[in-house]
């Protein structure tokens, strides 16, 4: 226990970071820690802060227009007071036709609000929020960029779609926004840097406090699977050990000029303790392909007794 825990305690140095997409989507998508994802939108958004009152993480799944067509699952949907849909995506690598993704979902987003029948004066705004880890806007120099339907006198055609990106590399060092202590959080790679944060800015304490948490949850989990499985691994390699010793034994047994007699009682014998330990993998969980190597019994035979084991 001692031994575990020193390297428990090695490992909890170590953070999860909050670009995971499992980590991200805790962080920022689970309705307990809503508060931060509240906190996130209002340093970002310029929409009324009512509009905050009731924010709801809903389903990400994109509808199919036709039977055929593209499935899709957005990282992020939240829905606010007045049925507004805030969509935030995370892209750690650079992919090819990225910004037309960005399009084609909030498209969707906009068209899977509407049924048979439906009055378009019934669409509601959709925000999409990108936060990319690489350079995407070449051409801008800035790390924050929004985009809206506008002519070239800078009217508005509709409000019904922005799109804002967030470039992590682009992000100075000094802080010069709102949205800086967020976007610097998300960069985090070390517990210090975490704990610098906190005490600078404690509106970013519970994120901070949330990321510890799943940095120490998943470690502690990799530690207990990877000791599992060394118990495991020697469990079945003794299994195989005891197999081989007794299919050596037969073979010599045989080569000593036994009866046959006495060689059918021995493979009745082996069959017998093949079935038995092919009962405690199958017990276990093991898959039927890997009783069947472990013990040589046919499938037929392993079929038999996950039959009788119901």
């Amino acid at each position: 226990m001692k031994h575990f825990m020193k390297h428990f305690m090695k490992y909890s140095k170590d953070i999860v970071s909050p670009l995971n997409d499992y980590a991200f989507v805790e962080i920022f998508g689970n309705q307990k820690n809503i508060g931060n994802t509240r906190a996130f939108l209002k340093t970002l958004l310029d929409i009324p802060e009512t509009e905050y009152d009731k924010l709801t993480v809903v389903s990400p799944n994109l509808g199919r227009f036709f039977k055929k067509g593209k499935k899709g699952i957005v990282d992020l949907k939240l829905k606010t007071k007045s049925d507004k849909i805030i969509h935030i995506e995370l892209q750690v690598e650079k992919k090819i036709h990225f910004r037309n993704r960005i399009l084609y979902y909030a498209a969707r987003l906009i068209g899977d609000q509407l049924r048979w029948g439906d009055d378009y004066g019934k669409l509601h705004q959709v925000i999409s929020i990108v936060i990319c880890d690489h350079e995407l806007l070449e051409e801008e120099g800035s790390y924050i960029n929004e985009y809206k339907l506008r002519n070239k006198e800078n009217r508005a055609f509709t409000n019904l779609l922005k799109v804002v990106i967030l470039e992590l590399p682009k992000l100075p060092d000094a802080d010069d926004s709102a949205i800086w202590p967020w976007l610097k959080f998300m960069k985090c790679k070390k517990m210090e840097e975490y704990e610098m944060l906190a005490r600078k800015y404690p509106q970013l304490e519970k994120p901070i406090f949330c990321a510890k948490e799943m940095s120490l949850l998943e470690k502690w989990r990799d530690l207990r699977f990877h000791k599992n499985l060394q118990k495991v691994d020697e469990k079945y390699m003794r299994m195989q050990w005891e197999m081989d010793a007794r299919a050596k034994g037969h073979a010599e047994g045989k080569a000593e000029g036994h009866t046959e007699g006495h060689a059918e009682g021995l493979e009745k014998g082996e069959q017998k303790r093949g079935r038995a330990i092919a009962k405690n993998l199958l017990a276990e969980g093991s898959t039927p392909e890997f009783v069947q190597k472990m013990t040589g019994l046919d499938l037929k035979t392993i079929q038999e007794l996950t039959t009788e084991q119901r």
